[in-house]
C-alpha cells in the first residue's frame, strides 16, 4: 500500500492514517511486525516505541491514577468504578491528552487498540465472575413488595422519560440525530443492573442490612425488566425477515446451550476433580476457562458481544463455595484488579469535551435536561411505590437514590452503543459525567442518611442483671465460626443450669465470610441449601447442639441460624436476630486462637472488627469468649460436664455485677463449684461505696448463698493497694479454675487498678480481661459488657416471666409459659 497518498503517519510500533470507509472517513491501523519487545535503551532503542513496554506502561500509569483518584474520594464515599472513569477523563483528551505530543507517545493508535483489546478480555472475564455470584433463584423470592418498587423503578424513568421526550419535540422540535439519541439515553438512565447495585451495597457496608436486602430484590425486578424491554424493542426494530427471527432463535439456542450443556459439564468436572483429588475445594480451572471461551466465542458469532455468553455462562452456574468461591478468587486478582481498570478508565478515556461545539450546544442542554428528568422520575418513582409500600420514608429516600447508582454494567452499554455509532460523543460525554454525579450524590447521601444500626440501637437494653430482678427468662445468642468454637459453648450452656422451672432459650447463629455470591444470607438452618458447602459446616454445629438438648430435654428450646455476609457489616446480622429473638446475651469468640501449649496459635482480625461492631450497637448484654479448651484437654468430650470450678473476679462496676448476675444462676448448679472473688481496697472496708443498689444487694444475696452453700459456693475477699497486687493476686489463681468471669469496665479511678491503665493490647476486652488473654493463664475467660440504655426494659417481657413459686423436689411439671411456639417467631428474611 502506498502510505503516501493519504498522509501517514508512524508512532510508535504502528502506521495509521484516514481512509474512505463505507460511510464515512476511518482511521486506518497497521502494526508493523517485529516491533513487540524493545532492544533496550543502551541501543537507542526507546521502549516506548515498541507494543509490550507500552502496554505496561498504559497499564501502571491506568492503575496508578485510579488508585491515587480513589484515595482522595474515599471521604465522599465513592466507589473504585468512579475513580477509574475519572482517571480515564484526566488521562484522555478532555485534559491531559489535549496535549497530541502526549497523546502520540501514550495513547496511540496501535497502543490503543492492544489495551482495548486486552482489557476488553479482563472485562469478559470480570462479566463471568458478576454472573457467577448471581442466584437467579432469588426473583422467585422477591415479595410482592420488591416487585412493585422494582417495576415502578424501571416503568416511571422509562415511560416519563420517553412523554418528556415526545413533549420537547411537539413544542421545541428536536433535530433527528438528538431525538434517536434521547431514546437511548432514557433507556440507559432507567437501568439498574443487580451486580451493580450489591458491589454498592457491600462497599457501603450494608448489605445485609434490612433496606440491603430490600434493594438486592428491588435491583434484580428491575434488571429483568430492563432485560424485557430491550428483548422486545430488539423483535420491533429488527427487519420483518427470516433473519430477524433466527437471531432470537439463536440467542435462545445460546442460553439453552449454556444452560443445558455448559453448566452440566462443569459441574460434572467440578465434581469428577473433587473425588480424584478427595479434597471438595478444587474446581477444574483451565477446563472452565475454555468452556468461558467457547461460550464467548458463540456469543460473538451470532452477533452479540462476547460479554453475553460469559455473563450467562456464570449465571448457569451454582454460586458460593466451592465453584464460585474458587474461581472467583482466582480470577479476580488478574481479570478485576489488573484489566478491569484499563477498561473502565477506556471510556473516560474516550471522552472528549472539546468536541462540544458551539453549534451544538443546545443539542447539549436538551440531552442534559432529558436525562436530569429521567433520573428524577427513576428517584420519584421508587421513592413513591416505597411509600405506598409503607416503607419508613427516610428508608423510602435511601432506596430510591441506591436504585439510581451505576457502574460498570452501564459504563460497558454505553461504550458498546459508542462504538456501535448508537451515540455521539457529544451524547456520550453527557451520559459519562451524569451517572458519575448521579451516583456519586447518591452514595453520599445514603451514607450520610442510613445508619443500619438504628433498628436495634433501641433506649432500652435487656441484660443478664434486669432478666433475673424481674424473674425473667434467660436468652442466649451464642455466634460461632467454625466447629471448634462448639464444645465450649456446649459447656457454657450447661453451667447456666437449666431446669424445668428456670429453663433458657438460646439461638445459635453460625457467621460465614461471604465469597463467591453476591447477596447476604441469614436464613434458619433447615431453609438452607443443601448442597452448599456451608451447609456441611453448620450441620455439624446443629448436631451438636442437638445431642445436647436431648440431654436436657424440656428444660431448653433452641433455634439454630445462619449468617453469609461480608465480615466488615456482619454484625447487623447479629444484632438484628438479637433484637428479633429478645436475647439477653451475645456470646461471640475472641479473634485470638490458643494452641494447645496455651501461646496465641492464630490472629483474625477481621474478627476483631465484628467484635468491636457488635459492643457499640448491641441491643443486650455482649461477653467475648477466650476459649481455651485445648490447653486443658477438655474438648474430647462434647456432652459431658468438664467445668467444675468457676470463679468470678469482682471489681465494681455495673459489667462486674452483669458477670456476677451470671454465675449466680451458675451457682444453683450442684455439679459446679463457683467462687466470687472480691477486690477491694483497704479504704473501702470502713465504708462501703456502691456505684448502685442493684450491686449492693447481689453481693449480699451471693454471700448469703455462699452461707447456704459451703463447700460448693465461695466468697472471697483480696485486699490490696494497687494494681500491682492486684495482678499478683489474679496472676496466683493458677490452675484452679476451668472458667473466669469478669466484667469488661471498671471504675478506672479505683486504687485497685492503679497502674493498670497505661498500657492496653486489646481495648475492647477491658483492664482486666486484657490481661486475661495472657499466654500464662490457662483457663477460658468470658468477658462481659452490659449494654448502656436510657429506660427499662419494656413490658414485653412479661411473655417471658418465669413462675415466683420454687421447684419442689421430683416436681415434673413443665413451666406453663414455656412452649415451643413461645417466643420462637421466625425473622421474615422474604418481606424485602
Amino acid at each position: 500500500m502506498d502510505w503516501s497518498t493519504f498522509g501517514i503517519k508512524q508512532t510508535n510500533s504502528s502506521r495509521w492514517g484516514r481512509v474512505h470507509g463505507p460511510f464515512m472517513m476511518e482511521e486506518l491501523v497497521c502494526q508493523n511486525q517485529n516491533m513487540m519487545i524493545s532492544k533496550g535503551i543502551f541501543k537507542n532503542s526507546n521502549p516506548l516505541k515498541y507494543a509490550t513496554p507500552l502496554l505496561f506502561l498504559q497499564m501502571s500509569v491506568i492503575i496508578i491514577t485510579s488508585r491515587l483518584i480513589f484515595r482522595f474520594l474515599q471521604p465522599l464515599k465513592q466507589g473504585m468504578i468512579s475513580a477509574q472513569v475519572l482517571a480515564g477523563i484526566v488521562l484522555g483528551p478532555s485534559f491531559l491528552g489535549h496535549n497530541k505530543a502526549y497523546m502520540d507517545m501514550f495513547i496511540p493508535a496501535g497502543g490503543k487498540i492492544t489495551i482495548q483489546t486486552l482489557s476488553n478480555v479482563g472485562f469478559i472475564i470480570h462479566l463471568f465472575i458478576l454472573g457467577l455470584k448471581i442466584d437467579a433463584s432469588i426473583i422467585k423470592k422477591a415479595s410482592s413488595k420488591a416487585i412493585l418498587i422494582g417495576t415502578a423503578s424501571y416503568a416511571f424513568p422509562f415511560s416519563l422519560g420517553h412523554l418528556t421526550v415526545f413533549f420537547i419535540n411537539t413544542t421545541v422540535g428536536l433535530h433527528r440525530d438528538v431525538f434517536h439519541c434521547a431514546s437511548t439515553v432514557i433507556f440507559l438512565c432507567s437501568m439498574t443492573s443487580f451486580p451493580v447495585t450489591t458491589t454498592v451495597l457491600a462497599e457501603l457496608n450494608i448489605l445485609n442490612s434490612e433496606l440491603g436486602r430490600l434493594a438486592t430484590n428491588c435491583s434484580m425486578v428491575c434488571e429483568a425488566c430492563s432485560w424485557f424491554v430491550a428483548l422486545a424493542f430488539n423483535l420491533y426494530t429488527r427487519e420483518r425477515t427470516m433473519k430477524g427471527v433466527w437471531g432470537i432463535v439463536m440467542i435462545a439456542g445460546l442460553i439453552g446451550i449454556v444452560g443445558g450443556i455448559f453448566r452440566p459439564l462443569i459441574i460434572y468436572l467440578t465434581e469428577r476433580k473433587s473425588k480424584s483429588m478427595n479434597n471438595k475445594d478444587l474446581v477444574p480451572f483451565f477446563p472452565v476457562l475454555l468452556v468461558l471461551a467457547i461460550a464467548s466465542i458463540s456469543a460473538e458469532a451470532m452477533g452479540l458481544h462476547a460479554a453475553f455468553g460469559a455473563f450467562w455462562l456464570g449465571v448457569s452456574l451454582p454460586d458460593g463455595p466451592p465453584l464460585g468461591t474458587e474461581l472467583a478468587t482466582k480470577l479476580e486478582l488478574i481479570a478485576s484488579n489488573m484489566l478491569l481498570p484499563c477498561f473502565i478508565a477506556i471510556s473516560g478515556l474516550q471522552t472528549n469535551f472539546f468536541e462540544i461545539t458551539k453549534s451544538h450546544e443546545s443539542h447539549v442542554v436538551l440531552i442534559e435536561v432529558i436525562l436530569l428528568v429521567t433520573y428524577g422520575c427513576k428517584f420519584l418513582g421508587t421513592a413513591a411505590a416505597s411509600a405506598y409500600c409503607q416503607t419508613q420514608i427516610g428508608d423510602a429516600l435511601c432506596l430510591a437514590f441506591l436504585m439510581c447508582c451505576q457502574g460498570i454494567i452501564e459504563v460497558y452499554a454505553t461504550v458498546v452503543m459508542k462504538d456501535a455509532q448508537v451515540v455521539d460523543t457529544e451524547c456520550f460525554n453527557l451520559v459519562i459525567v451524569t451517572l458519575l454525579l448521579v451516583t456519586g450524590i447518591s452514595r453520599y447521601l445514603v451514607v450520610y442518611l442510613y445508619d443500619p444500626s438504628k433498628r436495634y440501637k433501641c433506649r432500652s437494653k435487656r441484660t443478664i442483671l434486669n432478666t433475673r430482678e424481674r424473674n425473667l427468662q434467660l436468652r442466649l445468642l451464642l455466634c460461632m465460626y467454625n466447629v471448634e468454637n462448639v464444645p465450649s459453648m456446649v459447656n457454657l450452656l450447661e453451667a447456666t443450669y437449666p431446669t424445668r422451672f428456670n429453663p433458657i432459650s438460646f439461638f445459635t447463629l453460625h457467621l460465614v465470610e461471604l465469597k463467591g455470591r453476591s447477596h447476604a444470607v441469614l436464613t434458619p438452618h433447615h431453609h438452607m441449601n443443601k448442597l452448599d458447602p456451608n451447609t456441611a459446616q453448620s450441620t455439624l454445629i446443629v448436631n451438636a447442639f442437638q445431642r445436647f438438648e436431648q440431654k436436657f430435654q424440656g428444660t431448653l428450646m433452641a433455634q439454630h441460624f445462619s449468617a453469609a455476609a461480608p465480615f466488615s457489616s456482619i454484625n447487623n446480622d447479629v444484632c438484628t436476630l438479637a433484637l428479633d429473638k429478645k436475647a439477653t446475651l451475645i456470646v461471640i469468640p475472641f479473634h485470638k486462637q490458643y494452641a494447645i501449649d496455651g501461646r496465641v496459635g492464630q490472629v483474625n482480625g477481621p474478627i476483631r472488627n465484628i467484635n468491636l461492631n457488635v459492643l457499640d450497637a448491641a441491643p443486650c448484654s455482649v461477653a467475648i469468649f477466650i476459649d481455651r479448651g485445648e490447653c486443658k484437654g477438655r474438648r474430647s468430650v462434647l456432652m459431658t460436664n468438664t467445668w467444675q470450678n468457676v470463679a468470678v473476679l469482682f471489681i465494681g462496676g455495673r459489667d462486674d455485677a452483669e458477670a456476677l448476675a451470671l454465675c449466680m444462676r451458675m451457682a444453683e448448679n450442684p455439679e459446679l463449684r463457683v467462687t466470687m472473688i472480691h477486690f477491694r481496697h483497704k479504704s473501702s472496708l470502713q465504708h462501703e461505696d456502691y456505684s448502685e443498689m442493684a450491686e449492693y444487694n447481689l453481693i449480699n444475696d451471693f454471700k448469703s448463698h455462699a452461707a447456704a452453700n459451703k463447700g460448693k459456693v465461695h466468697y472471697i475477699e483480696e485486699i490490696v493497694k494497687d494494681g500491682v497486687e492486684t495482678t499478683q493476686a489474679i496472676s496466683a489463681l493458677g490452675d484452679a479454675y476451668d472458667m473466669v468471669f469478669v466484667g469488661r469496665d471498671h471504675d478506672l479511678k479505683s486504687s485497685v487498678l492503679y497502674g493498670l491503665t497505661d498500657w492496653s493490647e486489646c481495648p475492647e476486652l477491658g483492664v482486666i480481661g486484657d490481661m486475661l488473654t495472657s499466654p500464662d493463664f490457662h483457663f477460658s475467660v468470658l468477658i462481659v459488657h452490659q449494654q448502656q440504655g436510657d429506660i427499662a426494659l419494656a413490658m414485653d417481657d412479661d411473655t417471658y416471666k418465669l413462675p415466683v413459686e420454687h421447684q419442689k423436689i421430683g416436681d415434673t411439671r413443665i413451666q406453663p409459659r414455656f412452649s415451643a411456639e413461645e417466643g420462637f417467631t421466625t425473622i421474615d428474611l422474604d418481606k424485602s
